[in-house]
């Protein structure tokens, strides 16, 4: 594992800086002290880690400065940290000995100092040096065990160099990678020639929280210091982008040749697929030293058993686990742990000879397929790069062939299997210099499936354009308005009305309705529903969650389901569509291009009409691709800009301020790569500027998610009305202990309290149950008629006959279901979790009067800090964050991540196949009526094809590139579509075999 961690200064010295630096020598200085304290009473008997597994100096640039293999000391080290050669105290970065400013935070009257809860004033370090970055790299368990395990010390020894060598190719592959800017703006971006850092050997785990022992875990800290020696021959201090990307595939690379170099010392190797606690498999390849028990690891991972043991109890990630539980570590002499570690072994039937008599399986596992392996690299993202690739088929082959073979692998990969070349990320014009960066420039992959998955959806939409037997006639939908209008006591906006005419008479078999947080888009589905039921339509709602279905069914009226649901049942033959059918997919922006794709394909067939409705800008889709964006590029949409959401008018300014627009004022879709830098720091800041009196900031992230507790129990709004989000599984599990804990506290949870045994994606926890909880099932279960996202208040907990316990709840809904009670044994039904905070994903589409949001800023950008202040109806929203985060805000608020589709991208192997540019946005109110936007699109697209046929030129324009791209790409697909009508089965191995 690779853990990646950002060295800086702040207002109290550094983080990271000498004290560091002490951190990473102190366990080599007590060795060297042990040593000399043993050798002088004469029984000193087992050697120190050797020299080799000193801390030392390593990387290009430190070869050019005279420092490479040489020992890292603080005296040395120091100096570099602050951007200095420690030889000849030359400074190697602009910048360099720049340990910044400290500054006061005020308030946003900028006059009165922010104080924490202790009443001290907040200060922040502005500016500076960043020292650099610690890459740690830990052994996997098994290792550490074997390690551990050897009686003979030249075994250790060998075990550790092994250690050592991976790591050492580990960090040769992230310098390879690594960039450095040039000029003053740093618009020039050039590869290097060298980094420099310093490795620094530690041999245990943190100490157990309850015993204090200490398990072995072979651990390398790799002080990378942000220097570099860029191509051009000049020094310079490091981009950092590469680093983070390669983060996961370089992981591979390392763990590739830790377990090549265990081998060659005679040890077997396995390789495991994982397996979740539901038996499934998890898409997770690792390998593991054949024969060692797993008795014996449980017995020497502590540390590994507390962050597990966390991990379940908060239902979290073995990552955020260590990071929740991670304590301050003070690591014994080398001596003492080795003399520990054998003591603890004399009870398992183990050796190392037993270890290298087991054979192992790495070469006998079966692969799976390249077309399964293309399914894992498509799971959440239309394009690939190389290091997705060396990540998956790192795991897939793991412990089976060597890095020069994984590489060959990986471009194997690239020619073999017919991947489709797609243009770089791109880059803003206004950011580009005369050299871009790797990322920029380097060509990307997607299946070809893929793409057809994509092409298809605007097809699809295209196709369907000129369809009108849904229209409703003019008057009847007239006649609705008026009964709405009447009914409810106010009128439709003229932007709403338009959107209504738009979806009734203007549209074809495919119709976009992109409405910002909060502008009624509830309103419209209540009227185009009773417009289309007065002709004999049925419609039917299709939400992301099943929650969300219940939530869009009790608001419109109209029957609803989730997406996973319905394309089940269409695949099974439940559920069929027919002519007269209207399906409506709400929160659309959240659907990604596969499932869009099987909804169009099902509704065409059938002649069914499909309104998509909802927010590019808000949460992005966890699959493949946008559907959403797609159809807007091909068709257009309707728009509804008017924010009706939020009471106060300040605070609809605010969530206005979240989206794009032109120089007007009017509201625009926002594009990827659409802002420069600065452009997103002027947004984040006009943003940020709006947020000020709603950030309380704090010194740390546990003082915030205290003040937040804090401010929630003080503020009397029923709990019902109050909305508690963050970003990561972790706080939210925090937050919910946190928030339980002060009800039972104020008396408001019933005093007895039982644990279960809960289940939530395949992982066990224990969960605390007390009469008043509330809790969400997190699975459906037909038998208690409960959804994935279904809220309810345990009422009554009593020991079962049967065993386990019988809890009784009262559901708590917005649908007709609210107040039923209903049974269930904890043996018999375990999905279910408690339900006093949530998270940012899960909030979109609620609304409540007080908001609590938790910021995270590594998962914050433009998408998720717009939906979590836009949940925000009648009071008051607050934003909890460090000063840290504060200071790095205003980028973060204007961050654009759009979910990336290759159609967007476009084609590398055809650059004159422009990007799908679509028909224009529908046109905005008091300018066309339906017959004539109808008429418009059409008369475009014909004008496009016109124009390739009749009128060619020795120059392309945009016109003929458009047509170019309709005729060559979209044609064929139209033709084939004849023949077969969908596309073949889901299975991976017949996607293997689509070609364009």
């Amino acid at each position: 594992m690779i853990n990646t961690t950002l060295l800086k200064r702040n207002a109290g010295g550094t983080k990271g800086g000498s004290a560091s630096i002490y951190y990473l020598l102190a366990q080599e200085k007590l060795s060297e002290e042990a040593e000399q304290a043993s050798m002088a009473v004469g029984y000193y008997s087992r050697s120190a880690p050797s020299k080799e597994a000193q801390s030392k100096f390593y990387g290009g640039l430190a070869q050019h400065l005279g420092l490479a293999g040489v020992r890292a000391t603080e005296e040395l080290m120091i100096p570099l940290t602050d951007g200095f050669d420690p030889k000849t105290g030359r400074a190697l970065c602009h910048g360099a000995g720049d340990r910044g400013q400290v500054k006061v935070r005020f308030d946003k009257t900028g006059k009165a100092p922010l104080r924490d809860k202790d009443g001290k004033v907040v200060t922040y370090l502005a500016g500076g040096h960043r020292i650099g970055f610690d890459l740690t790299i830990s052994a996997p368990l098994d290792i550490s065990v074997a390690f551990a395990l050897a009686s003979d010390p030249a075994e250790q020894e060998a075990i550790h160099a092994a250690h050592r060598n991976a790591v050492q190719r580990a960090m040769e592959a992230f310098e390879a990678m690594s960039e450095t800017r040039r000029n003053k703006a740093g618009k020039d971006v050039i590869g290097v020639d060298g980094l420099i850092w310093s490795s620094h050997h530690h041999y245990a785990s943190r100490a157990d929280e309850a015993t204090g022992e200490m398990g072995p875990n072979l651990h390398t800290h790799n002080l990378l210091y942000n220097l570099s020696l860029g191509n051009d021959g000049k020094e310079a201090s490091l981009s950092a982008e590469e680093i983070y990307r390669y983060r996961k595939a370089m992981d591979e690379v390392y763990k590739t040749e830790l377990y090549q170099g265990m081998k060659a010392l005679g040890y077997g190797v396995d390789r495991i697929r994982e397996l979740d606690d539901d038996g499934q498999e998890t898409g997770r390849v690792y390998a593991r030293i054949a024969g060692l028990d797993e008795e014996v690891t449980d017995r020497y991972g502590n540390r590994r058993k507390e962050i597990l043991a966390y991990a379940a109890k908060h239902n979290v990630s073995n990552q955020q686990a260590t990071l929740a539980t991670r304590k301050d570590k003070d690591e014994p002499p080398y001596q003492e742990l080795i003399a520990h570690w054998q003591d603890t072994l004399k009870g398992f039937d183990v050796s190392t000879e037993s270890l290298k008599q087991a054979k192992g399986n790495a070469h006998e596992m079966e692969q799976k397929s390249p077309a399964e392996l293309l399914e894992r690299l498509h799971e959440t993202d239309a394009i690939f790069c190389d290091h997705n690739l060396l990540e998956v088929l790192g795991q897939e082959y793991a412990g089976s062939v060597t890095v020069p073979e994984l590489y060959g692998l990986v471009e194997a990969f690239k020619k073999e299997h017919g991947l489709v070349l797609v243009n770089p990320m791109r880059l803003h014009d206004d950011d580009k210099g005369d050299s871009l960066a790797r990322r920029h420039t380097q060509e990307r992959y997607c299946a070809p499936w893929m793409l057809q998955i994509e092409q298809e959806v605007v097809a699809f939409a295209i196709d369907r354009a000129k369809e009108t037997h849904h229209h409703v006639p003019l008057a009847d939908v007239d006649r609705v308005v008026k009964d709405y209008e009447k009914a409810k006591g106010f009128q439709l906006s003229q932007e709403q009305r338009h959107a209504l005419d738009h979806i009734t008479q203007g549209s074809g078999g495919v119709v976009n309705l992109s409405g910002l947080a909060g502008t009624g888009k509830t309103t419209i589905s209540e009227c185009f529903r009773a417009a289309y039921e007065t002709q004999g339509f049925e419609l039917l709602g299709v939400c992301v969650s099943n929650a969300a279905a219940e939530k869009l069914e009790a608001e419109s009226g109209m029957s609803s389901v989730s997406m996973a649901q319905m394309l089940h049942d269409l695949d099974k033959g439940k559920m069929q569509f027919r002519k007269t059918d209207v399906i409506v997919v709400d929160e659309a922006g959240m659907v990604d291009a596969r499932n869009t794709h099987k909804l169009f394909s099902y509704a065409a067939k059938a002649g069914a009409k499909v309104i998509m409705q909802g927010d590019v800008e808000q949460l992005q889709p966890i699959g493949a691709g946008s559907g959403f964006q797609l159809t807007k590029s091909a068709v257009g949409d309707a728009k509804l800009t008017e924010i009706r959401r939020q009471g106060k008018q300040e605070d609809r300014e605010t969530a206005l301020s979240f989206y794009a627009t032109d120089e007007s004022g009017q509201i625009i879709d926002l594009k990827k790569a659409s802002r420069s830098r600065a452009q997103t720091l002027d947004k984040g800041n006009e943003i940020k500027a709006r947020l000020l009196g709603t950030i309380r900031e704090t010194a740390t992230e546990k003082d915030s998610r205290e003040r937040l507790l804090h401010e929630y129990f003080e503020d009397p709004t029923p709990m019902q009305e109050k909305l508690v989000i963050a970003h990561t599984r972790a706080d939210v599990a925090a937050l919910n202990a946190g928030i339980r804990a002060g009800l039972k506290e104020r008396g408001e949870l019933g005093q007895d309290e039982v644990v279960i045994e809960a289940r939530d994606k395949g992982r066990k926890f224990d969960l605390a149950l007390s009469k008043g909880d509330q809790i969400v099932f997190t699975a459906k279960n037909k038998d208690l008629g409960v959804i994935n996202g279904t809220q309810a208040v345990v009422e009554n907990i009593k020991p079962s006959r049967a065993g386990g316990y019988d809890i009784s709840v009262s559901i708590r809904s917005e649908t007709k279901a609210d107040g039923r009670r209903l049974t269930f044994n904890s043996f018999e039904m375990k999905a279910l979790t408690h339900s006093y905070a949530g998270t940012v994903h899960k909030s979109q589409g609620q609304g409540k009067r007080e908001i609590y949001h938790l910021a995270n800023l590594g998962m914050l950008d433009a998408h998720s800090a717009l939906v979590a202040y836009t949940r925000l109806t009648k009071g008051s929203y607050r934003m909890y964050a460090t000063s840290d985060d504060v200071e790095r805000l205003s980028e973060r608020l204007g961050l654009e991540r759009l979910k990336e589709t290759v159609l967007d991208a476009g084609l590398k192997d055809d650059p004159q196949r422009p990007v799908v540019q679509g028909l224009g946005a529908v046109a905005r109110p008091n300018t066309q009526r339906p017959a004539a936007q109808r008429t418009r699109i059409q008369g475009k697209l014909d004008a496009l094809l016109k124009e390739h046929a009749e009128r060619p030129k020795p120059q392309m324009s945009e016109g003929e590139r458009k047509a170019r791209w309709l005729l060559e790409v979209l044609e064929p697909l139209r033709r084939a579509r004849k023949a077969s009508p969908k596309l073949p089965a889901q299975s991976p191995k017949h996607r293997q075999g689509f070609s364009l």
